[in-house]
Order: C-alpha cells, then sequence, then structure tokens
C-alpha cells in the first residue's frame, strides 16, 4: 500500500490556505475543525500532518500542547542512553501502547530515524492517531476522540481518561503555546461539552508524598520488590521527555524504574513504586540498591535550566524523602545520575564521582552502565543544597563569581568556602576568568569541598559566548579560557550567537529542508 506520506504537500515556499487546513477526508467524511491562524513553521507542519493523516489539525495541536513537544527541534541527536525516549511534536514513546514502533511500522522507517526527525515522527503520529479513531469511532465530535487519545497516551489505568481529558480542555479553552525557534502557536477555542470527570483516584495508593499522584506500575522485568541494604543516597535524574511520555515510558517500558517524577513547573508529582522497592533506575545494582530515583521533566541541553518551581518540589520531595531514611544532605549522598559509577569499569560499589562535573561526565567510569549525563551542567547544584540546608562543593562552583543559569545569583569556591550572591537585578556575565556581575541584594557563605587534588577549579555553569559549534556551550575556567563541551540535545531553541530575526530565518529554512528531504525519503 503507498503511504500518505508519498501525497503530503511540501513545505517548501508559501503555503496555501487549502494546502494547510483542508483534509482529503476525516473519519466519516468530516471536516477538519482547525484554527485558521496559519502561523510560523511549527504551526505550518501541524497543520500539514493534520491534512495528510486526515485528523483535526487543532486536536494535533492540543496534543502537542499537553506533551510539551512544540519546543522540540526539527532536527535531533539521538542518544540511546535516555530514560525516556520521545519522537516527534506528540511526543510519541514506547508507552502501553509503543506509538514510537507503531509509527515506524506504518512509515517503513526506523525507530532512531523517528527520534531524530521531529518532522516525519509528527506526519507519522497523525497517521497512528488517525488509525485510533477508526479503531474507536471517533467523528466530528472532538469528544469522540476521548477512546483514541487514551490509546495514543500510552499511560495505564486511570490516567488514560484523565489524559484525554487534559487534552480536550485545551482544545475546550484554546490558547497561545511557546514552540521551537520562538514560535508562539495559537489554538482556537472549542465549545463542546466535556464528561464528566471520573470521581476516582489516579492509582489505588496512597502516595508517600503528600500530594503526589500514585501510578500503578508492575515490577515485573522493571524493578525488585523489598531492599537488601538500607536508603542512605538520592539520585537526581531528568527524564528528557515530557510529563505523559515520561510517565507512560517509566510505566510501561521494560528494564528501566524510578521511585518518583517531578514535572518541569514543579506543578506535579508522581510516585510509581514504594520507596521500600529497589527500582533501577541508576544502571548500577548496588546503588538502585540503597537509593531512591527522582526523575525531573526537562532536557538536559536546554539553555533554559530547570525551574525554580522544579527545584522548590524536588527540595521538598527529597526533605520528606529523609524523614523516612537516614540520607545525608551532603554531595556524597544526593547525587546526579552522572556521578553513578559504572560497575562493569570500576567496583559496583565505589564512591560516587567527585572529579569536577566536566570531568564526571565524559568519564567512561561514571553515569551508571550507560554513561548517562543527567541532569546535566544546567542543574544548579549549590543553590539546590543551600535549600536542603546543605552545601555544594567546590567542584559544583568555580573561582570566580560565575551567574547560575536563572541569571539570579551568582556562585563562587573561595578557599573551601562557598558564597552565593544573590542579584539585586540579572546577573551579567564577564570574560572567562572575571568575576560575573551581581549587584548584591543578599550574600551567604557556607563550608565547601575543595575539588580533587591537582584539578583545576572549573564551573559547571554556562557563560556568555560563541562558539564553532552551535551545540555546543562555553564552560567559564579559572585559566580565563572557555572550554566547549558538546551538548547531547538541540531542543533548547534558537542558537545565542546571532541575532533574533537572524536565528529565525535560520530555522525557518532549515525547517522547509529538513522537510523536503524527508518527503524525498519517503516518496
Amino acid at each position: 500500500m503507498t503511504s500518505s506520506l508519498t501525497t503530503h504537500t511540501v513545505l517548501v515556499g508559501l503555503f496555501t490556505t487549502s494546502a494547510l487546513f483542508t483534509a482529503s477526508a476525516l473519519l466519516g467524511g468530516c471536516a477538519p475543525t482547525t484554527s485558521r491562524d496559519i502561523g510560523g513553521p511549527v504551526a505550518q507542519a501541524l497543520a500539514s500532518s493534520a491534512a495528510a493523516g486526515r485528523v483535526p489539525r487543532d486536536l494535533l495541536v492540543a496534543i502537542a500542547a499537553e506533551e510539551g513537544g512544540l519546543r522540540l527541534s526539527p532536527r535531533r541527536t539521538l542518544d540511546v542512553t535516555d530514560h525516556v525516549q520521545v519522537a516527534g511534536y506528540l511526543e510519541l514513546r514506547h508507552g502501553k501502547l509503543d506509538t514510537i514502533a507503531r509509527a515506524a511500522a506504518l512509515g517503513g522507517t526506523t525507530e532512531d530515524e523517528l527520534v531524530e526527525d521531529t518532522l516525519l515522527a509528527t506526519d507519522l503520529g497523525a497517521q497512528v492517531l488517525h488509525e485510533l479513531g477508526e479503531q474507536n469511532g471517533a467523528n466530528d465530535a472532538l469528544s469522540s476522540w476521548i477512546p483514541a487519545l487514551e490509546e495514543l497516551s500510552g499511560l495505564s489505568g486511570v490516567a488514560r481518561h484523565d489524559y484525554a481529558l487534559r487534552v480536550l480542555g485545551r482544545l475546550q479553552t484554546g490558547g497561545r503555546y511557546d514552540a521551537y525557534a520562538g514560535e508562539v502557536v495559537t489554538l482556537a477555542a472549542h465549545a463542546f461539552e466535556l464528561p464528566a470527570v471520573a470521581e476516582q483516584a489516579l492509582g489505588s495508593t496512597t502516595p508517600e508524598f503528600v500530594g503526589a499522584t500514585w501510578f500503578d506500575t508492575s515490577c515485573t522485568g522493571k524493578c525488585k520488590i523489598g531492599r537488601t541494604v538500607t536508603v542512605d543516597t538520592i539520585v537526581i535524574h531528568d527524564t528528557e521527555g515530557g510529563w505523559n511520555a515520561s510517565v507512560a515510558t517509566l510505566q510501561n517500558d521494560t528494564g528501566k524504574s524510578v521511585h518518583y517524577i517531578v514535572d518541569a513547573d514543579g506543578s506535579r508529582v508522581g510516585q510509581f513504586r514504594p520507596e521500600s522497592d529497589t527500582t533501577w533506575h541508576s544502571g548500577n545494582a548496588a546503588y538502585n540498591a540503597r537509593s531512591i530515583g527522582i526523575e525531573h521533566v526537562g532536557y538536559a541541553a536546554d539553555a533554559a535550566g530547570y525551574s525554580d518551581g522544579l527545584y522548590a518540589k524536588s527540595a521538598a520531595l527529597v526533605t520528606n524523602i529523609r524523614t523516612r531514611h537516614a540520607v545525608p544532605v551532603d554531595r556524597t549522598h544526593i547525587i546526579g545520575h552522572y556521578q553513578v559509577p559504572d560497575g562493569t569499569v570500576i567496583s559496583e560499589g565505589a564512591a560516587p564521582c567527585s572529579l569536577l562535573l566536566a570531568s564526571c561526565e565524559t568519564s567512561s567510569s561514571y553515569g551508571g552502565a550507560a554513561n548517562h549525563r543527567d541532569p546535566g551542567p544546567q542543574w544548579q547544584w549549590c543553590t539546590y543544597m543551600k535549600s536542603l540546608g546543605g552545601s555544594c562543593t567546590c567542584n559544583d562552583a568555580h573561582a570566580h563569581f560565575n551567574c547560575a543559569t536563572d541569571k539570579k545569583q551568582a556562585v563562587r569556591c573561595d578557599n573551601g568556602v562557598i558564597e552565593i550572591r544573590t542579584c539585586a537585578a540579572t546577573c551579567v556575565a564577564q570574560a572567562s576568568g572575571e568575576d560575573d556581575l551581581c549587584d548584591v541584594a543578599q550574600s551567604t557563605t557556607q563550608p565547601g569541598t575543595q575539588p580533587a587534588s591537582g584539578a583545576a577549579l572549573r564551573a559547571p555553569i554556562i557563560g556568555e559566548g560563541a562558539t564553532s559549534d552551535p551545540g555546543a556551550m562555553i564552560v567559564n575556567d579559572s585559566t580565563g579560557t572557555g572550554t566547549s563541551v558538546a551538548l547531547r540535545h538541540d531542543d533548547g531553541g534558537c542558537s545565542t550567537t546571532g541575532t533574533p530575526a537572524d536565528t529565525r530565518g535560520l530555522a525557518i529554512l532549515g525547517l522547509f529542508v529538513a522537510a523536503l528531504l524527508r518527503r524525498r525519503r519517503s516518496a
């Protein structure tokens, strides 16, 4: 059978209204429900995918908005070690329904290619949605898509219906959503009645953290019931996918599990397994046995870093966990995944990496068996540990005051003492080897551990400046030079090396070229 991708309108040059908003047929011959705003390249790509997939354009936008996938770049770098693999603006995933596998089968392509090619994955995601709509009797009534949305979610239990209602809620209210390269995608409000929300909890067990949602998750092939040793460690992870994709994956994908997940804005916490169980999250059996794993929704390479809300909720969760377990508040017991020893190279029970962050992240001896690098150089260990009542180490700071990624604070290590300045205004980065400018509103100090002997003092904090590699960052160091460190993903948005107009133009050009190449491959 010929794939509908071969007749999909190519995104080159100007788009006509009919090409963008008219599908040849919707299920049952109904016309698609659409917004009239053509918008930028992301909005155009969604409209084109909806037309070719014969699904309502605004339904596709609502799903992408709920997933948080609108900010994904057209081309992404595959990292097979990511706990959560997502593909396309719909964030296809390995959930209860493996939508990545189904999309690959429909398009005659590979799952890896879908993760890397956001536009192709969105095209095929629309086809998956169309198929689910046909199977579940969807028609021109938006509420008729609830069963298809439940299947598409990949979630288990009552969470499936909750997901469908959240998507339809976005359709009901409409909105404006941030997308890749500074674009804003518009969704019109639709008048229809939502079904009543089922009055039942999203899980069968009471979470240990008050206010969390319990997600029923089988331990089969994913974790071990019970523990053999006392919990004394907490491992910090990031998901590399949105909330829904991450929950669906961690509920259902084999070989990986975790205790908790915190949403990107700190508004939600989920729990998958009791703290008394040994989840498989660190890639090291010895660490899994004595640790609790917390996933944080976000991307390690996102230049925006992690939100204040996420840090606050994570700190509250860690503080609460410590009421039940003897976890010291220091950087050898509250650690990043990148610090976990790789038991295939060094002893499973070896101490967590205590070198400079960049050294730990690039070492084949750490990050667990798959050498994970999360939560990445954007994670503000000094301010995070201070919020817990502890302190960071000098490996987490710099010899000179260096702006935190949120530009609200500046941090340095001075002779083994960490100094954190809260800025009255925005912190302004200076040349490497100089103090960044912070108009001091408040200054606090705390003990800090000196870095390993012979190691240069270098901060895991992004500074200002351009590199020859658009997927790299500049890390300040005490030698007065900038060290380029490659990032894993380019999901963070525009490059900072050009003007807004320049970067937007390049993004649009790249989107069109990628689309053209994609069409030729699928023809």
